[in-house]
Parts: C-alpha cells; structure tokens; sequence
C-alpha cells in the first residue's frame, strides 16, 4: 500500500463556514456590501486585528508552482507580485486567489492542522481538506448566498468582482441552500399542530 502525507483541517462544512464568513462581514461593517474589498481588508484592516500580519509581494520565480501561500503562525500571506498587482487592480482571479489564503491565514494554523497519511489514490473527507475549506470560503466572502439570492450571472460577475465560474457555482450552492429552505418549510407545514394532535 502506498501513503502520502496530507495536512487535514478541524472539520468545518459549507454551513460553518457561510457563517463564518458572513459574520466577518458583518463585524467589518459590510454584510449588505457586494464588492467585497478583499484587498484594503487585508493591508489595511486585517494588521489593526493582528499585528504581525502582513502581505509580502515577491519575485514570479520566488514561489514556484503556485500563486501564493500563507504561514499563520508568522502573520503572513507571500504571494507574486503579478498575482499582487492584479489583486490590486480588482482582477476578479486574482481576487479569489487572495480571498482564499485570507481563509487559509483565518483557518489553518497549526493548532487547527495536522499532517495525516492518505492512501495514495484516496481522497480526504472534504469537511477536513483544507484546500476545499480555503475555497468554501473565498466564495461564501466575495459572493454571500444572502446578497445574491435575486441575482443572476452577469450580475454577480459585475457587481461582486468574481469570475463567471465563480459566479455560477455560487449560484447552484444558493439554489441547494433554497431547495433545503423549502423543503424544511414543506415538512413543517405538512406536521400537525400539537393541539391536532391532543384531539
């Protein structure tokens, strides 16, 4: 049998970490804002929150392979400066890209991870891959179900500053999230009241 070694997350699902997300907005003041500024947050705010924080925009070739990565444990998100400057610029990619290593920074210290071995071949249950954790919550902060329940693509795309990928998925987690809501509100209809009942 062939292992591989993994760093797996606490447990959080898609539900914890809407709420999460939405309760950071709300703290920041901006649960009812829909172009999340992801990038004033983090140079701006986040080190007001945490001191040792901060950005470090590096050299392309520095970080080989990927775009960024965070160390919690040293307060800091490194990424390439071309990814940086995008960011910057409101680039909806780079925009996820940032989000997404604010999820890691807020989620994945050592405290909250450890390094497991897989089956090579096997998959992590996703309420503990961090990666999948990172993404949950890029898209729940930049794209809040609760914003975009009337909204459509293109709307999203505009008003948001996300991808129309990132848009759409989020789309089909909002129309899951209805569906449930309905479904919830159809069962307790269907339930006789407790008076009926003692009849």
């Amino acid at each position: 049998m062939s292992l591989i070694s993994k760093r797996v997350a606490q447990a959080r699902n898609r539900n914890q970490i809407r709420k999460y997300a939405y309760q950071l907005r709300k703290d920041l003041g901006l649960d009812q804002t829909e172009y999340f500024p992801i990038m004033r947050i983090l140079e701006n705010v986040l080190p007001l929150i945490y001191p040792e924080f901060h950005i470090e925009a590096v050299e392309d070739n520095e970080l080989p392979g990927r775009m960024a990565e965070t160390t919690p444990e040293q307060g800091v998100i490194r990424v390439r400066q071309s990814v940086y400057s995008a960011a910057c610029n409101g680039v909806a990619w780079a925009r996820m890209i940032m989000a997404h290593e604010l999820g890691h920074f807020l989620f994945h210290d050592s405290q909250n991870t450890t390094f497991a071995y897989v089956e090579t071949g096997s998959r992590l249950p996703p309420d503990i891959d961090p990666e999948r954790q990172a993404d949950i919550f890029a898209a729940e902060l930049l794209i809040p179900y609760h914003l975009i329940k009337d909204k459509n693509v293109y709307q999203i795309k505009k008003h948001f500053g996300v991808s129309r990928s990132a848009a759409e998925a989020q789309l089909r987690q909002a129309a899951k999230v209805k569906k449930r809501h309905e479904a919830k509100t159809h069962t307790k209809e269907k339930r006789p009241s407790p008076e009926k009942l003692s009849r």
